[in-house]
């Protein structure tokens, strides 16, 4: 595919126009790219990259004002995020698809219901009572518990657990050795008459209910609620490595990245935004569409529509400030030094 079609399929406008007979034979990023690869900018900040790509073309937004390289052409579109989404297509093999059917090797429990076109790959395991919707792929070593339900095209990938009893809607996806449905983190202490400590596990007897069109990354574990339920909110999106505890409820359209932890009984509303490795303390409300940057430590509710940062988290250009204290005040001492060298020059002047 030349660069004159892909411009065209992207309605986007090449520059220069006479590049338009290149061959573009694959994608790559902008530091990746050889000289017959497309590439995109969406984050500004990478500007510079384009001046040293390798690649034939990159696919840019109307505010890019940087420098390109003699032999890199550019296709200018409303967003390259969405334009490169739609190219990619046509350069990578396409998705595995899964022929319906259960896999000699799996084991079924009794009084299991699938729907139709389902398929359940090489020694994955299906408890009794499950019901299952239409088209869902479950693949190989995947474990379901007794009695859980899940609606129509639902995926879960290989070695992912759920645990007895929860309930998924429609069109969720679970990536390799996610566990949904764990117990949560309950023990209670007591002292025994001969002074020892006593350690007792409290029972998990809730479920976690992940709603419609929820997608959850690689390692994730999601534990099943004390009592009630754990909840996810539907079009939530959870990263990799996230600990998500007991009768948690996330809103929907959320998005947490990985490494978050979110302890018990917080409550996330919709559209809340929790960057990397943020942590959350339990019994919390975090208001809608509130945002949490990076390496940040929730330890009291957060109102509607912040954005917050800081261990504690406070709002964000507060956060920022005491960040940057430290340095300001290393450059006042600085500066209060030389003030104190040119007053003692001056008294010796003055003597």
């Amino acid at each position: 595919m030349n660069l004159k079609e892909i411009a065209e399929f992207v309605n986007g406008s090449l520059v220069p126009p006479e590049k338009g007979n290149i061959e573009i034979k694959g994608v790559a990023a902008l530091r990746d790219a050889d000289k017959d690869d497309l590439s995109f900018l969406t984050n500004l900040k990478y500007t510079p990259q384009v001046g040293t790509t390798n690649a034939a073309a990159v696919l840019v937004s109307p505010e890019f004002k940087g420098d390109v390289h003699n032999d890199t052409a550019l296709i200018i579109v409303d967003s390259p995020d969405k334009a490169f989404a739609k190219v990619l297509p046509m350069f990578v093999p396409p998705p595995l698809t899964y022929k319906p059917g259960i896999h000699p090797t799996a084991v079924i429990g009794v009084d299991v219901e699938m729907g139709p076109d389902v398929y359940v790959g090489p020694y994955a395991v299906i408890g009794d009572g499950v019901k299952m919707g239409a088209r869902c792929v479950i693949e190989a070593h995947v474990v379901i518990g007794e009695k859980c339900q899940l609606g129509d095209d639902v995926h879960l990938c290989p070695m992912v657990s759920v645990r007895e009893r929860c309930k998924f809607g429609n069109r969720i996806t679970i990536h390799n050795g996610t566990v949904v449905g764990s117990d949560g983190f309950g023990y209670s202490t007591s002292i025994n008459p001969d002074g020892s400590v006593k350690v007792e596990k409290i029972p998990q007897l809730g479920i976690v209910e992940i709603c419609d069109d929820v997608e959850v990354g690689s390692n994730t574990s999601i534990d099943r609620a004390r009592f009630g339920v754990t909840r996810l909110g539907s079009s939530t999106k959870i990263d990799n490595l996230v600990q998500i505890g007991h009768n948690v409820k996330i809103g929907s359209y959320c998005g947490v990245v990985s490494q978050c932890g979110i302890s018990g009984s917080t409550h996330l509303g919709n559209g809340v935004m929790l960057w990397g490795q943020v942590g959350v303390a339990g019994h919390l409300n975090i208001g809608d569409r509130a945002e949490v940057l990076a390496r940040s430590g929730v330890s009291k509710d957060l109102a509607a529509n912040g954005r917050y940062f800081g261990a504690p988290a406070v709002d964000a250009r507060e956060g920022m400030k005491l960040i940057m204290m430290p340095k300001q005040i290393d450059r006042m001492k600085s500066e209060i030094e030389a003030l104190k060298a040119k007053i003692k020059e001056l008294e010796e002047r003055l003597k």
